[in-house]
């Protein structure tokens, strides 16, 4: 009897399981786009626009960059049943509610370094082939574990390299792509709600 028992009880949480992560792989691997998917929960109108004009745009082979070539796909599925209904998803997940510098932090921890490296793969180097400067050369051998450790991951010191929240875009280091937002139309239908 006890036996049985456990077989069942096996059998209920592999199929709980299956069908979770059936549940995640067909929630990012359908035929619609995945800013479209994303957008069932997150509304990224905001975040698509400054990616496209940051220095991240495009990938490597000059394609337009997805969500999930920088972030990793999460799957919640109570949250993800109740966004699937338009309804639900202006009611729960407004993106006025969202505190971005409070966010910050966190979304920059969960950039994978290997989403990072699978454009930049030779980090000696900068995006355009030419030599990094020697602090950038000590920082990444301490990220690659060369020369001491680091706990950061690449978003810990490469901020702002495709979305650019309001309260930093007086920061120096951010300044063209500050001025590149500005200089569009969209910046004032945004800011209007439009």
């Amino acid at each position: 009897m006890e036996r049985s028992l456990m077989r069942v009880m096996h059998g209920v949480v592999s199929a709980v399981v299956t069908y979770l992560l059936v549940g995640w792989g067909t929630a990012f691997a359908g035929d619609r786009p995945v800013a479209e998917e994303c957008m069932r929960c997150h509304d990224v109108r905001t975040y698509e626009y400054e990616l496209s004009y940051s220095v991240h745009a495009k990938d490597k082979d000059g394609k337009k960059i997805s969500c999930d070539q920088c972030h990793t796909p999460h799957f919640n599925p109570v949250t993800s049943y109740y966004a699937r209904d338009e309804y639900y998803d202006k009611k729960i997940f407004k993106p006025e509610d969202f505190d971005r510098r409070a966010m910050q932090k966190n979304v920059q921890q969960s950039v994978p370094a290997k989403k990072c490296q699978v454009c930049h793969e030779d980090l000696s180097k900068d995006a355009r082939g030419k030599k990094i400067s020697e602090i950038g050369r000590l920082s990444h051998d301490a990220f690659l574990g060369k020369n001491g450790s680091t706990r950061k991951n690449c978003a810990g010191c490469h901020r702002n390299v495709a979305h650019l929240p309001e309260f930093d875009r007086d920061l120096l280091i951010n300044a063209e792509f500050a001025k590149n937002l500005a200089d569009h139309p969209m910046v004032k239908a945004l800011k209007e709600g439009n």
